[in-house]
């Protein structure tokens, strides 16, 4: 910088200085930490990490902090886990009226009692937000709450008597706190005998706060295995991440909210988990700025749920993972293949089966370490092969029993010179001598038993002489620590997630099953027609068809989110009729799957879901009965409308912004010096936790001063405008966006002139009636523009598929009897041209949109059961406020006999035009479209805007269990060939294996 002649360029040494300083003030601090396996790395704790959302005016206002009660269910906090099984003692305890100053320092907390402004006292329960109700008022914190009945009596008490029924009242209603009910009636107050006892004290953590408002954030934890290198070679770290469950989920979706905290190249994410676990206990609080607030605050973290791909799942819930026989974490469904196969067996994997707990998971740990100190290594495996049941840390101690119960029996039974005196006396024979042996043995698993108590040595001396754990296994030191972490059950709490559970699973597997068998003819084929499709309305790349083609079984996640989508319109004469239903049931289980919102739970899960999930199943049993055995993902699918209930939408707990910070964190990975790569990163990650944290304006505290200072506003506004360094640090700001937006088209280079259009020609050009009730004057001049931002921030280009407003909408031909709505007000159209009056300023009601009127069908294709759009050959015109949401619709080229052709473009390379023109679909004609049901683009939008006899899916098969039965049947004998054939080539192998070891040998 000096070089270059900057001003004011500070010393190395003074740089540094302050970014200690900085790391002092701000934080977060890299923690070295050993893990009870004897492992060293370091960790940034997600506390300190959190701390700064608080702090930060950016994030603070999206931080959502109730539990909330809401028709449309988009959030977690809106899910049944967060509003009803989340223990009351694991949710925020307290509120206030911040708006006020008079009241923001009455402190209202759970399990208390207090006095409303009516007079009338109260118990209150818990906090929740009412949203878009009908009889309160949205958006307000409510408090659930105990009636008590109050009773002065002559001496100025207060006899109270609290009954059990629940009811719900405002927040704003509460008046009075325990404190100043204590002040007005003292030793007087007393409670009935029939009253709950913990409701009749001051909350406890009133002492614990000072004063100071006190939260509890929900948070998710991930994990996973990464490669810390660019190159193919594979340099795996196992890394964990973390985020705030409390800011929407269109915030969680971006780079900018996924919090580092660890990685390692040799401790296990189990071993992670119990460091990060250190800021989840029940007695840990800190403290940090709240710049809403104003205000020093403490505030808690507690687990939500655990999202990752399905092997680590499986580690995170101590199960054996996807190669066992009982393979799924969630339930103990499984067996022997033999088994599988049975009537009661196959019809089980359809299913949900009994649910596992940690109770029983622990139980069969702690039987398994037994097991081990006695030397049984056969029961061991027996156990996690019944039980499904194989941890982690556990696996640790359980490997180091086995050897050492092998040296003390040579040691004390075997060895001539060393074993037990006992064992020398030769009277002792037959049943008297394994009685000894016996006894011997399990005096060394006592032993071994007590040895393993106190290991790991560091973690068992820093306990106390009359600590519990003491004298037993400890989670974390001995077995996983989620299973007794507060908050989360890891079996429960392990939601199956869209890219390694769907996208890289049913998706994949129908791809692989479809082109497996395909010739060069049948791909070239299928490449034209997939680079043809229409991706307006669909939010993806372009496909690369030649590309998908060429490495066909070596695509990724965003390769198989096109194909679901595209893939059914063009497999048409390349594909059996059974794949071809399976392709269809895969399309219309994806796109709900990537509903961001829900408005009515029972019907998406029941009426919608469920069904689209059994067509699934079905319909790969249909194509190989057998997958569901071999592959433990598709019954994953069957949990499913579980976690939606429990998290809300399946997007939520998707993991894909997880695998878009790897890029990040593989940057730091190749810029370390590789010799501490777990505290380089950390520092490093930390470090840019502090860069986002104060160029985006948020607060800390300056040492010197001891007052919470931010950056300056040319730093804050620097950030806020320049988009490149929002886009680096993976924030994206969709505030500034209103419907009816637009881009105008780019002026002419040369000219600097912008192209404009008289009415009057637009009219005679398209053919139009002019004297519109919409329509402008026929002299008034309009420029084109690139697109028009919809009422659901689509960018809507020239060309899109959109749904409006058919109320604002002139209808150029007026036509009532083909206006056939998606519902009311509603209809379908695509944008010939969008145009703003020349000189108006950018508002919607100056902005018209010209738009091909489509009619919708009252009945679905019979081959693909969509909806069919059919051109109307009239145009309408739309202001720009109009358009409520764009969708995609593919032309019916099957009905209409479109062949393959060549186009007029030519193929470009290095950026150059060859000589070569492309191949694509030549349609026949513009009359007939296929609504695309399988886009995940406004999925749910388009859902409620068709009526329901057009969206409501339709059981595959009648009788299901019949259908299951005949194929166990044919699986039963199948099964037993299979296996048959299995052993005799396995007899054949060993055999051959035999004889080329002796011929070597001689």
């Amino acid at each position: 910088m000096r070089e270059c002649g900057t001003p004011d360029v500070p010393s190395f040494t003074a740089l540094r200085k302050t970014q200690a300083n900085l790391v002092q003030s701000i934080g977060p601090h890299s923690n070295h930490h050993v893990s009870p396996l004897g492992n060293h790395f370091f960790m940034n704790h997600p506390m300190r990490l959190f701390a700064m959302d608080w702090s930060n005016p950016l994030v603070r206002k999206h931080i959502h902090i109730y539990p909330e009660l809401s028709p449309v269910i988009s959030e977690t906090w809106q899910a049944q886990k967060w509003l009803h099984e989340v223990d009351p003692n694991e949710l925020p305890p307290m509120w206030a009226d911040w708006s006020s100053a008079q009241n923001r320092h009455r402190h209202f907390y759970v399990n208390e009692l207090a006095r409303t402004k009516s007079g009338e006292f109260v118990i209150v329960l818990r906090w929740v937000t009412i949203a878009m109700t009908s009889d309160r008022e949205g958006g307000q914190v409510h408090a659930d709450i105990l009636r008590v009945t109050s009773q002065e009596t002559s001496e100025s008490g207060l006899f109270c008597t609290i009954h059990s029924r629940q009811d719900r009242i405002p927040a704003q209603s509460l008046a009075q706190n325990i404190l100043e009910i204590q002040a007005t009636y003292g030793e007087g107050l007393k409670f009935s005998d029939y009253s709950p006892h913990q409701y009749t004290v001051v909350n406890p953590l009133r002492e614990i706060s000072k004063g100071r408002p006190m939260f509890r954030l929900r948070v998710i934890p991930w994990s996973d295995d990464v490669s810390g290198n660019v190159s193919k070679q594979y340099n795996a770290h196992t890394n964990v991440y973390i985020t705030n469950a409390h800011l929407p989920h269109r915030m969680l979706a971006q780079e900018f909210f996924i919090r580092y905290c660890s990685t390692s190249q040799v401790a296990s994410s189990s071993e992670q988990f119990v460091a990060l676990c250190e800021d989840f206990k029940c007695n840990k609080w800190t403290e940090t700025y709240d710049c809403e607030l104003d205000e020093e605050i403490l505030f808690q973290l507690i687990p939500h749920f655990l999202p990752a791909d399905n092997p680590q799942q499986s580690e995170t819930a101590s199960h054996i993972g996807v190669n066992g026989s009982k393979n799924c974490r969630r339930d103990l469904n499984g067996g022997s293949e033999a088994f599988k196969e049975t009537v009661d067996g196959y019809e089980a994997l359809y299913h949900p089966g009994s649910p596992r707990n940690t109770e029983q998971t622990i139980q069969c740990i702690r039987w398994q370490i037994w097991q081990a100190c006695y030397g049984k290594e056969d029961a061991v495996k027996e156990s996690a092969t019944a039980t499904g049941v194989k941890d982690k840390i556990s696996q640790y101690w359980i490997d180091q029993l086995l050897i050492k119960f092998k040296e003390h029996d040579k040691e004390r039974i075997k060895n001539p010179d060393t074993r037990d005196p006992r064992l020398n006396s030769k009277s002792l024979k037959g049943d008297g001598r394994k009685l000894v042996v016996e006894e011997i043995s399990r005096e060394i698993q006592l032993e071994l038993w007590n040895w393993v108590i106190q290991q790991p040595q560091g973690s068992y001396e820093k306990l106390a002489v009359n600590d519990p754990g003491r004298n037993d296994l400890r989670p974390g030191d001995h077995y996983n620590i989620l299973l007794e972490t507060r908050g989360i059950d890891p079996h429960l709490d392990t939601p199956g997630e869209l890219l390694h559970s769907w996208l890289l699973g049913p998706d994949k597997y129908v791809w692989h099953s479809t082109s497996k068998g395909w010739s060069s003819d049948y791909e070239s084929i299928f490449a034209v027609r997939l680079q043809s499709s229409c991706l307006d309305g669909l939010t993806i790349p372009p496909p690369r068809a030649e590309y998908m083609m060429k490495y066909k079984n070596s695509l990724i996640g965003k390769h198989f989110k096109s194909l679901q989508q595209l893939a059914v319109f063009h497999l048409h004469g390349l594909c059996s009729n059974q794949l071809f239903n399976l392709w269809k049931a895969t399309g219309e289980l994806g796109a709900c799957l990537w509903m961001p919102e829900i408005r009515n739970l029972d019907i998406y899960l029941v009426s919608l879901f469920q069904i689209l999930i059994d067509n699934l199943l079905d319909a790969w049993a249909d194509v190989d009965p057998r997958r569901i055995i071999t592959k433990i993902k598709l019954h994953v699918l069957t949990h499913l409308p579980e976690d939606i209930r429990r998290f809300g939408p399946a997007v939520i707990f998707a993991t894909e912004v997880f695998e878009c910070f790897n890029a990040v964190f593989r940057l730091c990975s190749i810029l370390s010096n590789h010799l501490a790569p777990s505290r380089d990163i950390a520092l490093a990650l930390g470090g840019m936790e502090r860069f986002k944290h104060i160029i985006s304006g948020g607060y800390w505290r300056d040492v010197e001063t001891n007052r919470y200072i931010c950056a300056g506003v040319a730093i804050r506004e620097f950030f806020k405008k320049n988009q490149h360094v929002q886009r680096q640090l993976g924030w994206a700001d969709d505030s500034k966006i209103t419907p009816g937006q637009i881009k105008l088209v780019p002026a002419d280079r040369k000219s600097r002139r912008r192209v404009m259009y008289r009415w009057s020609e637009l009219i005679k050009d398209l053919n139009l009636v002019a004297g519109d009730s919409i329509s402008p004057s026929a002299e008034s001049v309009w420029n084109p523009c690139m697109l028009v931002m919809s009422r659901s921030k689509d960018i809507c280009r020239v060309g899109a598929w959109v749904c409006l407003e058919y109320k604002n909408v002139s209808s150029i031909i007026i036509s009532a009897k083909y206006l056939l709505m998606c519902s009311q007000n509603i209809t379908a159209a695509r944008i010939v041209k969008i145009l703003i009056e020349n000189g108006k300023s950018a508002a919607p009601s100056n902005v018209r949109i010209l738009l091909e009127h489509f009619r919708i069908l009252d009945h679905k294709d019979e081959r693909l059961n969509m909806p069919i759009l059919v051109n109307l050959t009239e145009i309408i015109v739309a202001s720009g406020s109009d358009i409520l949401f764009d969708f995609n619709a593919q032309h019916d080229c099957v009905s209409t006999g479109c062949q393959i052709g060549v186009s007029d473009t030519y193929v470009m390379q290095e950026r150059m035009q060859t000589t070569k023109h492309k191949a694509c679909i030549v349609h026949v004609n513009d009359g007939r479209y296929l609504l695309n049901m399988h886009a995940l683009h406004n999925a749910h939008l388009i859902r409620e805007a068709l009526p329901r006899h057009l969206v409501a899916p339709v059981p595959l098969k009648s009788d299901r269990v019949e259908f299951h039965k005949q194929l166990s049947a044919s699986l039963q004998v199948s099964g037993v060939e299979k296996r048959a054939l299995t052993r005799t080539k396995a007899a054949e192998t060993r055999e051959r294996n035999k004889k080329a070891k002796e011929a070597a040998g001689s």
